[in-house]
């Protein structure tokens, strides 16, 4: 009676910290767009690219001063910054938008994805629950804030895994398509090979390279080149001025006072052993649990991700949350689902408790890794809908 009166009593918690975020979130957002700022939201980086690529050189993008420059003449300041970091194949993506005002272009963008990423994840789901945490969770409502690309990198990954086994044409142009962002796509080729999943392993690879070959012919060969050597630089960035909003073990350590010589070596470490779990939990197919693994794993493998990329952690949240099995979820259960769903309100509201940013990934991958070998051992809680998908997997 007292375990249940105290998870209750931590899910109105999390529940009450997640809408009071939705609505001051949402307040921000309307004073903003009421003060006409377009430069202080991250998808004003995204249209000025694509405005650019419609008026110059495409390969010109990736000169930081060229960029700047058309920039101001959008309406920035001359002290914001905001290099190009994304690969040609993301700018043949967004091209359309360049052709549309600011504000048209950004309805079309946010909406247009978060649509994508809301049919993906609650494709055959059940229960309300999973829609108004899809809609409401604090990691949607980061990237509505800042108009960035989380809804589609997670519809896309999320997606793929997904259909990887069922549909693996379709998982596989899903997954080929999320090479445009490819620092979070790392565990992928782990999880399909462990997995067998040979069909939709070669859809991701022709489809990443159509795109590569896509974007050359529009944009010119040179552009590549030009962008592989921005990279070092981006991720300097990164891992120095943006690892206040980053969601990786090497931003946590920065943060924690950490060179970046030690972190990188650490996360480098945490990312071989992310990876050797990801691989044994697709070991069996792509199960729900696997793919929670995978998209968990994520940020704990990759050196560079952020706040905003992690809709992705909702959708693991609701393939926990939605797993049936015998009895309600513990009380630590709860509180480690609670916790990484709420972090991206830790991350923009707090800076003490930020420090802390990687632990409540690290639980919440260690508990679904947990989970998918305990469903080895007791399959009868591991439920029809799993079960399906492993099969179909197979």
């Amino acid at each position: 009676m007292v375990t249940n009166l105290v998870r209750r009593a931590l899910i109105a918690a999390f529940a009450a910290v997640i809408v009071l975020f939705a609505l001051v979130s949402i307040r921000s957002m309307a004073i903003i767009l009421a003060q006409k700022n377009i430069w202080s939201n991250d998808f004003f980086a995204i249209w000025s690219f694509a405005k650019f690529i419609t008026v110059q050189a495409a390969a010109t993008i990736y000169n930081d001063a060229a960029i700047h420059d058309f920039q101001v003449d959008l309406g920035s300041l001359p002290t914001y910054y905001l290099p190009c970091p994304y690969p040609p194949s993301f700018l043949l993506l967004i091209a359309p938008l360049g052709f549309l005002s600011y504000y048209v272009a950004y309805a079309a963008w946010i909406f247009g994805t978060f649509a994508f990423y809301f049919i993906i994840s609650i494709w055959r789901r059940k229960g309300r629950l999973d829609a108004v945490l899809v809609a409401l969770a604090p990691a949607s409502i980061v990237t509505f804030a800042s108009g960035q690309t989380g809804f589609l990198t997670s519809a896309l990954i999320v997606g793929g895994l997904r259909f990887a086994g069922p549909r693996p044409v379709l998982g596989g142009i899903l997954l080929g398509l999320a090479t445009v962002k490819p620092q979070l796509g790392l565990l992928v080729p782990v999880a399909l090979v462990a997995a067998r999943l040979w069909r939709a392993m070669a859809a991701a690879c022709v489809t990443a390279v159509l795109l590569v070959l896509a974007s050359a012919a529009v944009f010119g060969w040179q552009a590549w080149p030009l962008w592989l050597g921005k990279l070092g630089g981006h991720a300097g960035w990164a891992a120095g001025v943006a690892s206040r909003y980053t969601v990786t073990v090497l931003g946590n350590l920065i943060l924690l006072g950490g060179g970046l010589t030690a972190g990188r070596v650490v996360q480098a470490c945490v990312m071989v052993v992310v990876a050797a779990a990801v691989w044994v939990c697709f070991r069996r197919g792509a199960t729900n649990l696997a793919i929670a693994a995978a998209l968990v794993g994520t940020f704990l493998a990759t050196p560079y991700a952020f706040v905003y990329d992690t809709p992705m952690v909702t959708n693991a949240a609701l393939a926990l949350i939605g797993e049936r099995r015998r009895g309600a979820p513990g009380i630590a259960e709860t509180l480690i689902i609670g916790a990484a769903l709420i972090l991206p309100v830790v991350i923009t509201m707090t800076w003490r408790l930020s420090m802390l940013r990687s632990i409540p990934l690290l639980f919440l991958f260690g508990l679904t890794v947990w989970r998918v070998f305990r469903s080895r051992v007791e399959p009868a809680d591991t439920g029809d809908e799993q079960s399906r998908t492993l099969a179909a997997a197979r």
